[in-house]
């Protein structure tokens, strides 16, 4: 399935490897608690010396690129980056609790959640759930969902939020996040491996998964 086009980091070494693709030089890359300034970076060498807050390790995808976009150009405006840090960073010194919204119009993450823990995890996995804000606009290539390991929460798309987004497919998207709450990172080759092929051979284990790749491939109009 052609979901969840950019993966969160996760760990410090897949944030650096996504920053030195993404700017197409070398990075040395020191992540903080400093709870004021969130970005920082400068010329060192033949690289790039950046410091980044921990809140970077749940930060979706649109939110990496501006910031890479922001180190491209030496500065400029920064909106989605800015939102992000105001809503995600910590309050005196310490993480805000996420706050979530499970009801949707037409589909219940909490329900959703609760189905699949039960049927695939034994209800062992431990996490929060919530539909994410609605973005303005058309993205290209759009995330339905992502999870953050930082504050253990799954987020999903509320463009799922769809009389025509069928629940198993709604219940597909929280399981493969809930695979990466329950399976984590694996490295191989000194590299980390979000996919790894115990988490595609799990994935697969989903009992609709046929049905839903067939559904997505499908609807994409819709998604």
């Amino acid at each position: 399935m052609e979901q969840l086009p950019l993966q969160l980091p996760a760990d410090a070494v897949s944030l650096k490897n996504f920053f030195e693709a993404a700017i197409k030089k070398p990075v040395e890359l020191t992540l903080t608690a400093n709870s004021t300034r969130m970005l920082s970076f400068r010329p060192k060498g033949g690289c790039i010396a950046l410091r980044l807050s921990r809140l970077f390790l749940c930060a979706p995808a649109d939110v990496l690129h501006e910031a890479a976009s922001f180190i491209l150009r030496k500065g400029g405006p920064t909106p989605v980056l800015n939102k992000f840090l105001r809503s995600a960073a910590p309050a005196h010194g310490t993480q805000r609790k996420t706050k979530t919204r499970v009801k949707g119009r037409h589909h219940d993450l909490g329900a959703a959640f609760e189905r699949v823990n039960s049927e695939y995890f034994g209800g062992l996995v431990e996490a929060s759930i919530t539909w994410s804000r609605r973005q303005p606009g058309r993205v290209r290539r759009r995330t339905l969902g992502s999870f953050c390991p930082l504050s253990r929460t799954v987020r999903i798309n509320p463009v799922l939020d769809n009389p025509g987004v069928p629940a198993l497919f709604v219940d597909f998207i929280v399981y493969h996040e809930m695979l990466h709450a329950a399976v984590g990172i694996r490295e191989k080759g000194g590299r980390r491996v979000v996919h790894s092929r115990e988490f595609r051979e799990r994935e697969r284990a989903f009992k609709g998964f046929e049905a839903a790749s067939r559904w997505e491939r499908a609807n994409r109009s819709l998604l």
